[in-house]
């Protein structure tokens, strides 16, 4: 029943969490332009900011930006003018490769990227609201597990 449970929880994450969206595109579209091993730092970005994102989505941050549509709304207008800059910044390092002006997208972007993604928090809400693990324990489980 555990494993059952495990499964669906990890299935779930990998296709919402794999499918494309900012993050993944801007990350294949760096590794394209400049290489796999120079899109680290990136990446290490991008995986801290949706650790962020799931902890905000876990903690229910969500519902409070819910209740505040002008916070939303701003914070809408943030992630899309975010967005314009990283995609302005991998298309001026396509067209910058082998001057010394390129510059590669950083931790800092990747972080910001996935923090201000909607999808990160979309697929994280969409997973603990459907998924519990804890749910599908036996009640002698939970006095071990918490």
């Amino acid at each position: 029943m555990m494993f059952e449970a495990l499964l669906s929880v990890a299935i779930t994450t990998a296709v919402l969490l794999g499918s494309p969206g900012p993050a993944p595109l801007a990350l294949a579209a760096t590794a394209a332009s400049q290489g796999v091993k120079k899109g680290f730092p990136f990446l290490a970005g991008i995986l801290t900011g949706l650790l962020v994102a799931v902890i905000f989505a876990a903690t229910g941050v969500a519902g409070l930006l819910v209740s505040h549509p002008q916070v939303t709304l701003m914070l809408k207008w943030l992630a899309a003018a975010y967005l314009i800059y990283v995609a302005y910044k991998i298309a001026a390092n396509n067209a910058a490769l082998g001057s010394a002006g390129a510059q590669l997208p950083s931790f800092k972007d990747g972080f910001i990227l996935n923090l201000l993604n909607p999808k990160a928090y979309a697929a994280c809400i969409a997973i603990f609201s459907t998924a519990s693990v804890l749910g599908k324990l036996k009640p002698s489980c939970y006095a071990t597990c918490r």
